[in-house]
């Protein structure tokens, strides 16, 4: 029987989806009226034998792999940092060798998803046996291939500028992503405390996954079993060999290939950590990122048809928010399961939602959090 009270009825949506129907855990907060209104843990670390955390509980500090939520909590916050310092203007053109990639693109474009770039490719499966092999390799595959169009006419969703954007920033700042994330954004908000930090990249060393004290701090991803596959082995295995589990390295195979930290993905983090940079983008106290940048980063994209800002995307008709938050609402999705939403026109000021997952535990080819997704937000909306 259905509950009356949204909170419940939250809390029991997001209990009956935990163990495994759509995720083994998940971490859920929301934000409003400047406290919060819900936040609790559900589920389990993992579910497959092939972890090593199997069986474990989820809790508040667990992190997870954020997947593209880095798109917006590190390379496009450090990007709106480096345009309100005046490091660089979002009319700017990509320098070289970055150009390469897509002619005449400026920094808008790339942060818009209209550069010209195609989607998604395999760069990883080259470096099957090898991996990783650092960024350089990718930036050159990335370099080499050739655009889908002209910049500033369509918008194509692509991991590929982000990547970009990633070298560019460690060009503008001169100092590489993970230490850049750390100094400019983790530290100031107070989110790099130890053993692990609550948010930040794992840079992948001879060291492969958590070591004894980590792995129960840290959710499990993909399980590599083949008999997961009845209809034959996936490309990626190959590379992510010998480890039977992604845990605490990151799931995207072409930022693993890079060694754990890129533009588009690789960022590590708890619910608290997100809500916290997401209240940057609400309330400030971020050094460089002011109120005109901000306002700046999110108006909407020209190109018509489509619903992005700069980094950020912005409700959709069927989207995943499911028509409960207000238009001006702004948020990103990760593949792993992840997701947030800001909306700063929610009747009794702007609210926050945060759902972290690893839905992809054991594997990746589960849709239920497309619905589920929905169906949170607009029990979240009315708390």
């Amino acid at each position: 029987m259905a509950s009356d009270d949204p909170r419940q009825a939250l809390y029991d949506l997001l209990d009956r989806s935990a163990g495994g129907e759509v995720f083994p855990g998940c971490v859920a907060i929301v934000w409003g009226g400047g406290g919060e209104l819900y936040h609790e843990a559900h589920g389990l670390l993992a579910t497959h034998p092939m972890s090593t955390v199997r069986g474990h509980g989820i809790d508040r500090a667990t992190l997870f792999d954020l997947a593209s939520l880095t798109k917006v909590l590190a390379t496009t916050t450090l990007a709106a940092i480096a345009v309100g310092e005046g490091r660089v203007e979002l009319d700017t053109p990509l320098p070289e060798p970055f150009t390469r990639a897509c002619p005449g693109a400026k920094l808008g474009d790339l942060l818009s998803h209209s550069a010209g770039l195609v989607a998604h490719r395999e760069y990883f499966a080259d470096f099957a046996g090898r991996a990783p092999v650092g960024p350089g390799p990718i930036l050159e595959r990335i370099m080499a291939t050739p655009p889908a169009g002209p910049p500033g006419v369509a918008t194509i969703y692509s991991d590929l500028g982000f990547v970009l954007l990633g070298a560019w920033l460690e060009r503008l700042f001169d100092v590489e992503l993970d230490r850049l994330f750390a100094d400019r954004i983790a530290w100031p908000l107070g989110l790099d405390r130890r053993p692990l930090p609550r948010i930040g990249y794992h840079r992948l060393g001879e060291l492969r996954g958590p070591t004894g004290a980590e792995e129960g701090l840290v959710a499990p991803t993909e399980v590599y079993d083949p008999a997961l596959h009845t209809a034959g082995e996936p490309s990626y295995f190959a590379v992510r060999r010998p480890a039977p589990c992604a845990h605490y390295e990151v799931h995207d195979d072409n930022a693993f290939a890079m060694g754990g930290v890129a533009g588009h993905a690789g960022l590590f983090g708890d619910a608290d950590a997100v809500l916290a940079i997401a209240r940057a983008w609400v309330e400030g106290g971020l050094p460089g990122l002011g109120r005109r940048v901000r306002e700046r980063f999110l108006v909407p994209s020209p190109i018509p048809g489509s619903t992005r800002r700069l980094g950020w995307d912005g409700v959709s008709e069927g989207g995943s928010t499911g028509g409960a938050l207000s238009p001006a609402a702004f948020g990103h999705l990760g593949f792993t399961g992840t997701s947030l939403w800001i909306d700063p026109a929610s009747s009794g000021g702007p609210r926050i939602f945060v759902l972290l997952t690893n839905r992809v535990h054991p594997t990746r080819d589960n849709p239920a959090i497309v619905g589920l997704r929905r169906r949170f937000h607009g029990l979240a909306a009315a708390l």
